[in-house]
């Protein structure tokens, strides 16, 4: 029977045969050399990067495939028989050829190391060695033929199948030198069993009529052995050489691992004290920080409790002030009214101070209020001249609001603007000289608009100029007899940069100032208008007719509303001095309208308001907040709370009687509607 140009046969009778002992040990050493050298280099190309890997798996697969095409034609030299024999030099190199790139194809098919690929590659691998085997018993030529007996075949390549997927399982698991070398000894015994066990199945069958002829395309056993013997020493040095130089490689690598592993741990330990020095730097940051705060928030505590404790003297000063100069009241002589006059100057001066600090307090601490919106500068100009002509013509100082001839609007908060413009007017009066002149002008520059406040004043010398903005400096001039702090400059310029604008200053002594506010331009259309602002002066006996309930604690507040209730003539003035009183005496009483006083004894106005609405007696009473804390958190509260109204003290009395008289009219209105 015959297969693929193989013979087959159960009963050919062959000629006798033997091996020679020496080769067969010889073939054995070789499968054993070639075993561990490619198990070392499969080990390396585990490890090894991808840009080396392909040398390694070449190298791999050429010592692996060539020991074994090795191994298999010493054997075959080993193989001894009556006849001389040659083999055929094309097929023996195919044969290995073969057997290289199969080794390679197993070896990159296993390289994942999955338990289905280290079978698919040793499969590989086998067949690779069997047509290797068998490719170069066709090789072999003599004067018969080459039968084989099919149960040794079968069973030769059930051995090369095995052996080949047991090496691939080793080259792709084992770790250790001593465990590659263990490895060797039994892949040779394998390798070489496959290769005897097939050789123990072959017949060789002699033709009596076959006469041995000339073929100079044939070698000889023994040109094939030093062919063997040459190419097996050239790839097994060039093995052990790649192994000696990748081991040298290994060992610098592992030094210079481990000098980088010294300089890195010596980088930690240096980033660890420096994390150190850092954490504890932050850390002490960070209870500067909390420091910095707590004192931001003592200070912002005393500068409410200040303003509350200032606010409430001031609003017996100003308002008793006001009570007397209310027209159609007791005539006064120039004497008093000069006197009371000054006192009401005084207290708003006084007044004016507390609010600077106030502000100037917010900006520093990043809480000011800044609502930006398109503004008319031009009429915000106009409006505060009436507020200073008059002491513009105490001063004998020529005041002079310069018109556009174009509408001009700029993008600012309306009455952070007004403080800006009223800061710098007042200055430029206080710090002026008889005769002199105070010149606001307005010009549109691109998309800028510049305020200027010009003066004909003392002027600034150039050597204070740097302190010009710093608070509480007054450059010199505190011997004059010109009331102010030193603050309104430092708040003024801080005010223009909230508002995204510029604060510039052109200054020559003994001639005047300028000072040039530049602020982006808006539209013109979008300005809302705004009703004119106008202080209202009530007349004796002419406030409205109301029932009002007041709770106040502190003794000259209240004599104070009682003097202007007096004076207004149409009041109807309870008080209660507890809170606890005064919503008894709402209860009863149902008043008109309450004034509810926030800052009480035990029991807070907003604690209050909640229990008068919780009272259905006193739910749908007006209340109307009065008090000295001008806190904006406290305001905003104020107005969420449900009041009527929240008037802060010193009390306008224009200002109060407009509260209860639009707090009335929406009762009444209230009232009609659920009639």
């Amino acid at each position: 029977m015959q297969i693929l140009g193989l013979c087959f046969s159960t009963s050919a009778t062959g000629v006798p045969t033997h091996h020679d002992a020496a080769l067969v040990v010889l073939s054995y050493l070789i499968a054993v050399v070639a075993s561990f050298t490619a198990l070392d280099m499969a080990e390396r190309l585990r490890t090894a990067p991808p840009s080396s890997r392909r040398f390694w798996h070449f190298g791999a697969a050429l010592v692996l495939g060539g020991g074994v095409w090795s191994m298999h034609f010493i054997g075959m030299l080993a193989y001894r028989t009556p006849f001389t024999v040659q083999y055929d030099a094309g097929l023996t190199i195919i044969s290995g050829v073969i057997a290289v790139v199969g080794v390679a194809a197993g070896l990159q098919v296993a390289e994942r190391a999955s338990p289905r690929r280290i079978v698919g590659g040793g499969i590989l691998v086998g067949l690779a060695v069997c047509v290797m085997h068998y490719m170069g018993m066709s090789a072999l030529r003599g004067p018969g033929d080459i039968y084989y007996r099919p149960l040794l075949f079968g069973l030769s390549v059930l051995i090369a199948l095995g052996a080949s997927t047991t090496a691939l399982w080793l080259a792709v698991t084992l770790r250790t030198a001593r465990q590659r070398a263990m490895a060797a000894l039994v892949m040779a015994v394998a390798i070489c069993g496959m290769h005897f066990v097939g050789m123990a199945g072959t017949v060789m069958v002699v033709a009596p009529d076959l006469a041995e002829e000339a073929d100079h395309s044939l070698v000889s056993g023994s040109l094939l052995a030093a062919t063997i013997v040459a190419c097996m020493a050239l790839i097994l040095g060039i093995a052990s050489m790649c192994a000696y130089l990748d081991r040298r490689l290994e060992a610098r690598a592992m030094a210079e691992a481990g000098r980088l592993r010294a300089i890195n741990e010596d980088l930690e330990a240096v980033v660890q004290s420096r994390t150190i020095d850092l954490t504890t730097a932050l850390g002490a940051l960070d209870d500067q920080r909390r420091r910095a705060e707590s004192a931001n928030r003592a200070k912002s505590d005393f500068l409410a409790n200040m303003s509350h404790e200032l606010r409430t003297p001031l609003n017996a000063v100003i308002g008793f002030a006001e009570v007397m100069q209310m027209p159609g009241g007791d005539t006064l002589s120039p004497r008093q009214a000069e006197a009371i006059e000054q006192i009401q100057t005084a207290g708003r001066h006084l007044l004016a101070l507390i609010e600077e600090v106030l502000d100037f307090a917010k900006i520093e601490s990043g809480k000011v209020s800044i609502s930006i919106e398109a503004v008319d500068p031009q009429d915000l100009a106009q409006g505060l001249y009436g507020s200073f002509k008059l002491a513009a013509d105490r001063a004998g100082i020529g005041l002079v609001i310069a018109s556009s001839q174009e509408a001009v609007a700029v993008r600012a908060d309306h009455l952070r603007l007004r403080q800006v413009l009223s800061n710098l007017i007042s200055n430029a009066i206080k710090y002026n000289r008889p005769g002199g002149s105070v010149r606001v002008e307005i010009r549109p520059v691109g998309d800028r608009v510049l305020l200027s406040v010009i003066d004909s004043g003392l002027g600034i010398p150039a050597h204070r100029m740097h302190d010009l903005f710093e608070p509480f400096e007054r450059l010199g001039r505190e011997g004059l007899d010109v009331e102010g702090a030193g603050l309104g400059l430092a708040l003024t310029r801080r005010l223009v940069e909230a508002m995204n604008g510029v604060l510039r200053v052109e200054s020559r002594e003994n001639v005047g100032s300028t000072f040039t506010v530049d602020l982006p331009s808006a539209t013109p259309d979008q300005v809302e208008v705004r009703a004119p602002s106008q202080g209202v002066q009530v007349p004796l006996g002419a406030g409205p007719e109301a029932s009002v309930l007041y709770i106040e604690d502190n003794a000259s507040n209240i004599r104070l509303m009682r003097h202007i209730a007096e004076a207004l003539g149409g009041l109807e003035l309870h008080v209660a001095e507890h809170p606890v009183e005064g919503l008894e005496m709402a209860a009863s009483l149902k008043p008109d309208v309450i004034l509810l006083d926030i800052n009480l004894p035990g029991m807070d106005g907003f604690e209050v308001k909640a229990r008068l609405e919780a009272n259905p007696a006193t739910r749908q009473i007006p209340v109307i907040a009065i008090s000295a804390n001008v806190l904006a958190e406290t305001m905003t509260r104020g107005q969420s709370s449900g009041f009527q109204g929240y008037l802060t003290k010193p009390i306008s009395i224009g200002a109060l009687v407009s509260a209860i008289q639009e707090a009335t009219a929406r009762a009444q209105a209230s009232d009609a509607l659920t009639a």
